[in-house]
């Protein structure tokens, strides 16, 4: 965190913070250093740790301009790309803000789903499925549940998730949402030997495992390698979406520029 800074004459001793083989560092560049809501102790603490920090850097700076060659001292190229980078950084990000539409027509987003297959294609086989499990439960739970669970209602879950807060389940219940297989099974000790084959049943599956009792159901699925459903690609879509919208606005910006700096005879190009 240490700031180098050139050399500077010194007209006032109070105007320094500190001095370091003829540089000085200000004590206005001290201060703006300090968070406005600090307190005294808190200020001077933070105070002296930059101060200490600045100093440290400037030992280090002045043994390396001793003993490197001047050749690599000449950093302006470096510099000069750097600061550049920085610019165009911050001057896109501000533009691309300022200009950028945010939102998403869900038209839009299932048209480039479907003319974009070939991104979403999956690396795990991925899940739609809901499941309860705790430590005990007697029969009139099991019943409950196992009624619940193969309801094909999704609005009608909020009992079954009171019924799981009052007693102490882990529960995931809400039929649209979709896993991982690999994410399921670190909730559930599901043993899939063929997964393939297994996730097409639609029937509530129970067990009992290390005390605990199991319901779970699979409602839809979708194998590795094929393509992810549109619900659960809507997230990467609409990233895509609104990147292409990026890359469009910033290279419009680019084409408007440069066409203005021609007709400004701002750019020549003698070879030519």
């Amino acid at each position: 965190m240490g700031c180098s800074l050139p050399d500077a004459p010194i007209e006032s001793v109070d105007d320094v913070a500190a001095v370091a083989f003829g540089r000085s560092l200000p004590l206005q560049a001290v201060a703006d250093r300090i968070p406005d809501f600090s307190n005294t102790e808190d200020s001077l603490a933070i105070a002296e740790r930059y101060i200490d920090q600045w100093i440290r850097e400037q030992v280090l700076v002045h043994q390396a301009e001793i003993h490197l060659p001047l050749e690599l001292q000449a950093f302006q190229e470096e510099m000069d790309t750097y600061r550049n980078a920085l610019l165009l950084h911050h001057y896109k990000e501000r533009y691309v803000q300022q200009r950028l539409a945010t939102e998403v027509a869900e038209e839009d987003a299932l048209s480039y789903y479907e003319e974009h297959l070939d991104l979403f294609v999956l690396t795990d086989y991925v899940v739609r499925a809901t499941f309860v499990h705790l430590p005990e439960v007697d029969e009139a739970g099991k019943n409950f549940l196992k009624h619940e669970l193969m309801s094909d209602d999704s609005l009608t879950t909020f009992p079954l998730e009171q019924w799981c807060v009052e007693h102490g389940a882990v529960h995931s219940v809400d039929q649209s949402q979709w896993w991982y297989l690999e994410d399921l099974l670190k909730e559930l000790p599901l043993q899939l030997y063929r997964a393939e084959k297994q996730l097409t049943n639609r029937r509530l599956i129970t067990f009992d495992d290390n005390g605990r009792f199991y319901f779970v159901r699979f409602l839809e699925h979708a194998l590795k390698d094929g393509v992810a459903p549109y619900d659960l690609a809507q997230d990467k879509v609409k990233e895509l979406i609104l990147h292409s919208r990026r890359q469009t606005l910033l290279m419009q910006l680019e084409e408007d520029l440069l066409l203005q700096a021609w007709a400004d005879g701002e750019i020549e190009k003698p070879l030519d």
